[in-house]
C-alpha cells in the first residue's frame, strides 16, 4: 500500500527543512499535486534519494 506524506511529515521523517524539500522538488524529486495540496509517495522519494546519492547508504 502506498503511503502519501505531507511536506510537514516528509520534513519530520527525513529531518530536513521545507527549503530542502522545495530545492529537491526543483531537482526532480517526485511529488503529487492536486489543487493546492502537495503529497509525496514515501517509496518513490526514497528511491529518488538513493539514485541521487548513488546508493551511498
Amino acid at each position: 500500500m502506498e503511503e502519501y506524506l505531507t511536506q510537514k511529515e516528509l520534513c519530520k521523517l527525513l529531518k530536513i527543512s521545507p527549503t530542502t524539500v522545495w530545492r529537491w522538488r526543483n531537482e526532480g524529486m517526485p511529488f503529487l499535486k492536486h489543487g493546492n495540496s502537495v503529497r509525496f509517495d514515501q517509496n518513490k522519494v526514497q528511491q529518488w534519494l538513493e539514485r541521487k546519492n548513488g546508493n551511498k547508504n
